[in-house]
């Protein structure tokens, strides 16, 4: 009896143990950005942030959280690396150029982040842990004027220019 009573004990410490989340002091952030600019072909702009996160007392695999824009999206890990990507789209019509500010918090901050969402507090008064600003300068949606409007403007020209000349020497 005692030695499944020392096992069962064994086993739940493990257990607390590994659930409980480690805490990143001090990240030293490294990122990419990525943003779609070409809104000819698509109906939806991509953003994408990857990033790797090193932290001062070696935390590793961390569960991350990102805020953009109000909406909470899970920071993805990597297999490959020790980065993590947090990515998004918006409609073509509704994103604007300028900076997107991405709040990444860790699992105590996405806590006090969706409790302060609950109970009706600006959301801004919880601290994350980092953040990123995505500069997206803007979305291409085509020339102000076609191409093929201007060939057919040179072609009617050109055959104006032709007719008013070939009248000309007729008279």
């Amino acid at each position: 009896m005692a030695a499944s009573r020392c096992v069962l004990a064994a086993l739940l410490l493990i257990f607390v143990n590994s659930c409980s989340g480690e805490t990143c002091e001090k990240p030293e952030v490294t990122h990419k950005l990525y943003t779609t600019t070409d809104g000819l072909i698509v109906a939806n702009i991509a953003f994408i942030a990857e990033f790797d996160v090193k932290c001062r007392n070696g935390a590793k695999d961390l569960a991350l959280y990102a805020d953009v824009n109000g909406k909470v999206l899970p920071a993805v890990r990597s297999l490959d690396t020790s980065g993590y990507q947090v990515s998004w789209t918006e409609e073509l019509s509704k994103a604007a150029s300028g900076e997107y500010v991405i709040r990444i918090y860790d699992d105590e901050g996405y806590t006090a982040l969706r409790k302060a969402q609950r109970t009706g507090e600006d959301a801004k008064s919880v601290t994350p842990l980092f953040t990123l600003n995505v500069h997206h300068p803007g979305t291409y949606h085509g020339a102000w004027v076609q191409s093929e409007f201007v060939a057919v403007l040179v072609a009617v020209l050109l055959w104006y220019f032709a007719y008013s000349s070939k009248m000309k020497l007729q008279a």
